[in-house]
């Protein structure tokens, strides 16, 4: 993908894509050129699409016109929708040059529509089938050098599906060994520090919140840790929940179809890191997944257990369903103990959040409101949508045991999403300032296809904080 300058359109050999406002009379050398009024012809509705063949007038096919609506309405939401609408498996060119508005910038127009396209033009692999290829599309416009702009579009786009394909992949190919070896191959490429630590390594440090959730599965639990250094301050720290495969455990699931995705928050955490580290963002940040799957066997963790975690905190076992806190509350204490200073964590933690947002709205939570407010206002910038869900010290008094410091669950219906985020809550330390993303209802398509949800507004709230 690069971009044109000063082009005359006779000499372009690829297909034209023309998004195009109200208000907007197209380019006259393509009317002089076909001798024909298309202003009358195409229909300028939003969103609605009208493509015209040019007979040989030209030396490509077609030109498909893309209606961005009024000019004066048109948002960053406007070209990511314009950009799903673009359907094609030949390289193309979009043509740019009189997008740009007094509210948005063609660098903010160009990396937007990129990324979109990219987004949206993503399959998943059919296993024993060649990966699909997305069909490049360059840019034509005259004036800035969009260089940087169709660099990171590119990237975030790239990043985004690159966490879905993970997401993707059955569980038999992507287990906790497998993700292992992802971080290490992303690790490489782009020059950044990786810690595995492996059972051995876990049971020496007593993470028995992570070892306790693993011990049903015949692969071991990892604790996967990404350093990325670009920045003056002090670390921040991504959190991904990476259960390759969830079946409930002894609290088993009545139908786990579509529990391949329960890592998707490990997934994101890749993605995530690709992005800062592909776009050079001026920061630093550890990349922290906790791996396993949740599986039963003769020496599985069962209800009325009892563990320690890595903070040294007792936790009664109330459903073994109720694993990714566990694994996250190791994965938490972990990033503290680097020296992170302000948490996101990122999981598919429970089926609540889904029954009081739907697929729609990511449910946030945090420990502090002028964090909280910075993160959603660079999610309404990113175009994706969360919601926050409170916590309270009387949710966190439904946790209380007999048995140990508190339970990992209510153990019947009720304010799940809050019960779970105040659990994770206990793990966080007072001068820590902390997000949890529920993403168990956007995470994917209901049970088919990975989303990439919020990794976007992760990647811009780090670069901008």
């Amino acid at each position: 993908m690069e971009q044109i300058k000063n082009i005359d359109l006779k000499s372009l050999d690829k297909n034209l894509i023309y998004p195009i406002y109200l208000e907007q009379e197209i380019n006259v050398q393509i009317t002089d050129t076909l001798n024909c009024n298309l202003n009358s012809i195409i229909n300028k509705e939003y969103l609605k699409t009208t493509t015209i063949h040019t007979l040989n007038n030209f030396n490509f096919d077609t030109i498909t016109f893309i209606s961005l609506g009024s000019k004066d309405k048109v948002t960053t939401q406007t070209i990511r929708d314009v950009a799903k609408k673009i359907k094609t498996d030949k390289p193309s060119v979009i043509y740019l040059e009189e997008i740009e508005t007094s509210k948005l910038d063609i660098n903010t127009i160009t990396t937007t529509f990129i990324e979109s396209y990219l987004i949206e033009a993503y399959q998943e692999q059919k296993i024993g089938h060649e990966p699909h290829k997305i069909s490049p599309i360059d840019i034509i416009y005259s004036q800035n050098d969009l260089k940087e702009a169709i660099n990171k579009g590119i990237n975030l786009g790239n990043g985004i599906n690159y966490a879905r394909k993970i997401s993707d992949l059955p569980s038999n190919l992507m287990t906790p060994y497998d993700l292992v070896k992802e971080a290490k191959k992303l690790a490489q490429q782009y020059n950044m520090e990786c810690t595995i630590l492996d059972k051995d390594d876990l049971e020496k440090m007593n993470a028995g919140g992570i070892l306790s959730v693993n011990k049903g599965s015949d692969i071991p639990a990892y604790l996967i840790c990404l350093k990325y250094t670009n920045g003056t301050g002090p670390y921040s720290a991504v959190i991904g929940k990476g259960i390759t495969f969830d079946s409930g455990g002894y609290n088993i699931k009545k139908n786990s179809y579509g529990m391949k995705y329960d890592m998707c928050g490990g997934a994101d955490v890749l993605g995530i890191m690709q992005i800062l580290a592909a776009n050079q963002v001026k920061a630093n940040v550890y990349g922290i997944i906790p791996t396993t799957e949740n599986l039963i066997n003769g020496g599985a963790y069962k209800p009325q257990d009892v563990i320690t975690t890595l903070a040294k905190k007792t936790v009664e076992i109330v459903s073994t369903d109720a694993e990714g806190r566990l694994i996250l509350a190791d994965a938490i204490t972990y990033a503290q103990q680097l020296g992170a200073t302000k948490l996101i964590d990122l999981a598919t933690l429970t089926g609540a959040c889904v029954a009081a947002l739907g697929d729609l709205y990511t449910g946030v939570f945090s420990n502090d409101d002028d964090f909280y407010e910075k993160f959603a206002q660079c999610a309404k910038q990113s175009d994706e949508k969360a919601w926050r869900l409170p916590i309270a010290k009387e949710y966190f008094d439904k946790l209380k045991s007999n048995s140990a410091d508190f339970k990992n669950s209510v153990g019947k219906p009720g304010a799940g999403a809050s019960v779970a985020a105040n659990f994770l809550a206990a793990f966080v330390n007072d001068d820590v300032k902390w997000i949890h993303l529920d993403i168990a209802g956007t995470a994917d398509n209901d049970g088919t296809g990975a989303t990439g949800a919020m990794i976007r507004s992760v990647v811009n709230f780090i670069a901008a904080n």
